[in-house]
């Protein structure tokens, strides 16, 4: 098994931080909102003051109850007891209501922002980084990934809370009675050294479980957009099966997890425990006897110890959560860290363009140590329509990725009207180039929001002519809503014929000087190119062109054609004078293209009435 998600973690990739740098980053994140947090601790001082209160007002009762004078012991009882008691409860109930607002306003505003820079981080990196990097897995980042560090920060909303509280408490145990506060605060050192030596197992078990979890989301992402091969091959089961053996690694993760943090809480309480007890045997002695202590006292002192214990447990609680969301900050920093290698190396704007494009000496590797091109060099001449030719895996793709600069190539430039791409700037220059893809892409919406994706403030005018052109206004009358039809996710309420031709829309509506075709027509049938070759001619009218075509027209149509083999130009003319070469070009022609002729004419797929429900047959 394996063999179907294999390659869901690349633990070699992540980059590693420590405790010091996650809490300066996190503290950094949480500066803008020292408002709500300076509120928030107030509002913990406040219940700290009326915590303490608390046992006090009981100390007194219990000590009145010696008194023998009856009147005096209902005043006690009434003004201390209930009066008192009364106001505290009011004051907590206050304190807590300010806090909940408080965390309330704070962490939404906070995962809005958090999760705002991930989806940045994500549009900022290059195709390399997406290569390395599964859908699932990324999701996995904006959503698990986040939810559980904005826990995290929620918990440090309280932890003032609970530091105040346990340096008050101890104070007023010392004041009480300071040989046994000083017993009491020897379990401390205890935890805390016990908390250190947990803090390795927490961070490692809960990045672990991070993980797998991350590949569950993989998984599951993967196993839906290749629902259709797995069922034309019939492997339904084999992919359940290894969709199991995923979700079992994920449970054994949550399990470590679970377990590695839920074991440390009984230790802790019961150390606490112990120490509740040797406090109560060692106090309560000295009340009977006498010595130094009166059972209201004691009360008071144990009610305060209890009070000492809960706030040191809940901080090793906290710690667990916070080392859990510290594990995700830290798949989160991994995407927001990550440098692209295709980065805006200058500042340089251009506001139009000929068009003349030039490879000089160009090395390019996807993987050091395997090149794909190797001292590389082309001119196109504005305006040119170029055709690239040749086997699978000579370089096709990898010339307009770099073009686009989707990668980065490690030697040699590319210049456009005699300026070097990397100076200029990434949104200035693509702003000049339409690429119109093998395989089409549209994003869930409107046929209409899907044309205009590019350019939404283009005119009535120019979005009318793009409509003729592209031949996309011969299909509107067939589907559901015309320009408002949903397209559905990805596209696919509508034909792959329908679907390329938007993309050809959305293409011709930038109005790019620089057009590049990725095998655009190699997904439709030899009639459905034959209607739409006209809009390819009038999409490449004024523009340099390059076309990577498996289609006879588009080839036969170009001004000039260069054949690749393995990352170089073996073969270069236009397809008359490449086939009386009788080389390459000519076999591909011989073995490939020269079949494509429409000779027969199908029905249209223009023509075929399509709901929103499903594609046409």
């Amino acid at each position: 098994m394996g063999w179907i998600f294999e390659g869901l973690e690349r633990e070699d990739q992540e980059r590693k931080y420590t405790d010091k740098e996650l809490i300066i980053r996190s503290w950094k994140r949480l500066a803008p909102y020292k408002r709500p947090i300076a509120i928030s601790t107030l509002s913990m001082i406040l219940l700290t003051f009326t915590g303490l209160a608390g046992p006090l007002i009981f100390g007194v009762i219990i000590d009145a109850l010696k008194v023998r004078d009856p009147f005096n012991a209902i005043f006690i009882f009434l003004l201390i007891g209930g009066i008192g008691y009364t106001i505290l409860s009011v004051l907590n109930w206050v304190g807590d209501y300010i806090i909940s607002i408080q965390v309330a306003n704070l962490v939404p505003d906070f995962m809005v922002t958090l999760r705002g820079d991930i989806f940045d981080a994500f549009q900022r990196q290059d195709m390399k980084f997406f290569d390395q990097n599964r859908s699932g897995r990324l999701n996995s980042r904006v959503s698990a990934d986040a939810a559980d560090y904005g826990g995290a920060v929620s918990i440090v909303m309280t932890v003032v809370g609970h530091f105040l509280t346990l340096i008050s408490v101890f104070i007023v145990l010392a004041i009480i009675n300071l040989p046994l506060a000083v017993l009491s605060a020897l379990v401390v050192p205890i935890l805390l050294v016990a908390s250190f030596l947990f803090r390795k197992i927490a961070r490692t078990t809960s990045m672990s479980f991070r993980r797998a979890h991350a590949s569950v989301n993989a998984a599951m992402a993967e196993s839906v957009d290749g629902i259709t091969v797995s069922k034309s091959f019939g492997v339904e089961a084999e992919t359940l099966a290894e969709f199991k053996e995923i979700n079992q690694k994920h449970f054994l993760a949550g399990f470590r997890r679970g377990i590695s943090m839920m074991g440390f809480f009984p230790f802790v309480s019961l150390l606490s425990a112990i120490g509740m007890v040797v406090i109560l045997f060692i106090g309560g002695n000295n009340a009977i006897l006498g010595f130094s202590i009166s059972a209201g006292t004691l009360y008071v002192f144990i009610s305060y110890l209890d009070r000492f214990f809960f706030p040191v447990t809940q901080l090793v609680n906290f710690y667990a959560q916070i080392q859990a969301g510290f594990a995700a900050y830290e798949r989160i920093l991994q995407v927001i860290d990550s440098k692209p290698e295709v980065q805006d190396l200058g500042d340089l704007e251009v506001d139009q363009i000929q068009g003349k494009i030039e490879f000089q000496n160009i090395d390019f590797e996807y993987v050091k140590g395997t090149p794909v091109l190797r001292n590389f060099s082309l001119i196109i001449n504005p305006g040119e329509k170029l055709a690239i030719v040749g086997e699978t895996g000579a370089g096709k793709t990898s010339i307009i990725s770099i073009l686009s600069r989707f990668y980065d190539f490690q030697n040699g430039k590319i210049l456009v009207d005699g300026i070097n791409i990397r100076d200029i700037k990434l949104k200035s220059y693509r702003s000049h180039l339409g690429i119109v893809l093998q395989t089409p892409f549209l994003f869930n919406g409107t046929i209409e929001e899907n044309i205009t994706y590019g350019r939404r403030d283009a005119s009535p005018e120019d979005f009318q002519r793009t409509l003729e052109i592209s031949r996309v206004n011969e299909i509107l009358e067939y589907v559901k809503d015309g320009l408002q039809t949903q397209v559905g996710e990805g596209g696919g309420l509508l034909s792959t014929g329908q679907r390329q031709l938007v993309s050809f829309a959305r293409a011709l509506l930038a109005d790019p000087k620089i057009l590049i075709l990725d095998e655009a027509t190699s997904s439709v049938d030899a009639y459905t190119e034959s209607i739409i070759q006209e809009s390819l001619e009038e999409l490449m009218k004024g523009r340099t062109s390059i076309v990577i075509a498996h289609r006879l027209s588009t080839v036969k149509n170009a001004d000039r054609i260069i054949v690749l083999e393995k990352g170089k130009i073996i073969e270069e003319g236009n397809h008359e004078a490449l086939l009386a070469q009788e080389g390459t070009y000519a076999n591909l022609y011989n073995t490939y293209f020269k079949h494509q002729e429409v000779t027969w004419a199908p029905e249209a797929i223009l023509t075929e009435p399509v709901t929103a429900t499903a594609p046409p047959p």
